[in-house]
């Protein structure tokens, strides 16, 4: 029998009220229910239950108990620990994490990052995306294309057998092999390319192709541009977690150097993204990065996203993301500092 959505909730909160109140002795307080689990409230000191992708849902509920000024946070997760664990090492004061097996807990142990061997590709494939207007991406051992920030070709396969499969998103790659199948891979990924521009630009009227993975987009702008930052140069970096498509968000980042020889983690977002700043966070120590800039339209600056950010071991500075999806008469085009 399938649980309702306010069954679940109640299962949730018994699971964490017998839990707080075994090994924290925190029987009493205030409940607050939330989509990734449950929370408690007793005298400023919080005690939270992550139930559903806890690793993203760690921003979510650091805001929680920031927006609520509590005095301890006690993580309590089943799934994912390790990397739940990791994230919160990065924050100051650090909350605490502990792993979960049925009635009893176990402070969390942090896993180390292991790099993924770094894809080949075979030289008639890098041929064909060396398009204009096409950027290489390779993330968690996946190489794609991507124009204005957007995937409009994936590479499969191996050895002489690889190929490129052409369209937006791994949908769309197969619907067009379909639907033009006496088109060249060069001829399918000039007609997508020229698709994507016509709706992904300046004073263009609202559609798909331009609401999508904008974050990328503000990263394709800056990759394109450095020096908006301050810095030298740019290069793409991985998020932590694959996506799982073109509608996935993700804070989209980059490594670079400013002009005074620092390491620098640019992480890009479009809307308020609770995760962005602890991603964010992660990817730095990940690549051992100097210092964060956080880059997002001002209007998406929330204050609790401050206020983690605030509790950043590393420095994070924010600044303002160009928004090329804008009227022309946007005054939203170069970043500056927030």
């Amino acid at each position: 029998m399938a649980v309702s959505a306010e069954q679940r909730a109640g299962l949730w909160r018994a699971k964490l009220s017998a839990l707080a109140r075994e090994h924290f002795g925190r029987a009493e307080g205030d409940h607050h229910a939330a989509p990734w689990g449950a929370a408690l409230d007793t005298d400023g000191a919080w005690t939270a239950l992550i139930e559903q992708s806890p690793a993203r849902s760690f921003g979510q509920a650091l805001v929680l108990a920031a927006g609520h000024e509590a005095s301890s946070l006690d993580l309590l997760v089943e799934h994912e620990v390790a990397s739940v664990a990791r994230r919160a090492a990065l924050f100051d004061p650090a909350p605490s994490v502990w792993q979960v097996s049925g009635t009893t807990l176990e402070p969390a142990v942090a896993e180390p990052w292991e790099p993924e061997p770094a894809p080949m590709i075979e030289p008639h494939i890098a041929d064909l995306l060396a398009l204009d207007d096409v950027d290489v991406i390779v993330e968690h051992g996946q190489v794609t294309g991507e124009c204005r920030g957007l995937e409009v070709a994936r590479v499969t396969g191996s050895g002489v057998e690889q190929r490129l499969d052409v369209g937006v998103g791994a949908y769309d790659q197969g619907a067009f092999a379909a639907i033009n199948p006496e088109m060249t891979p060069i001829e399918s990924l000039v007609e997508v390319v020229a698709q994507v521009l016509t709706h992904r630009r300046r004073g263009a009227l609202a559609h798909p192709l331009n609401r999508l993975a904008r974050e990328r987009w503000v990263r394709s702008e800056l990759l394109g541009d450095p020096s908006q930052l301050g810095l030298r140069d740019l290069q793409v970096v991985e998020p932590i977690e694959p996506r799982s498509g073109v509608k996935d968000v993700a804070v989209a980042s980059a490594l670079g150097t400013s002009n005074e020889g620092d390491k620098v983690l640019v992480g890009c977002t479009v809307g308020i993204d609770l995760d962005a700043v602890p991603a964010a966070a992660d990817l730095a120590e990940r690549h051992d990065a100097d210092r964060i800039v956080l880059v997002l339209p001002d209007r998406d600056r929330h204050p609790l996203v401050q206020a983690v950010a605030d509790r950043s071991r590393r420095p994070i500075d924010f600044a303002t993301a160009p928004e090329p999806w804008g009227s022309t008469e946007s005054a939203a085009g170069r970043p500056h500092p927030a």
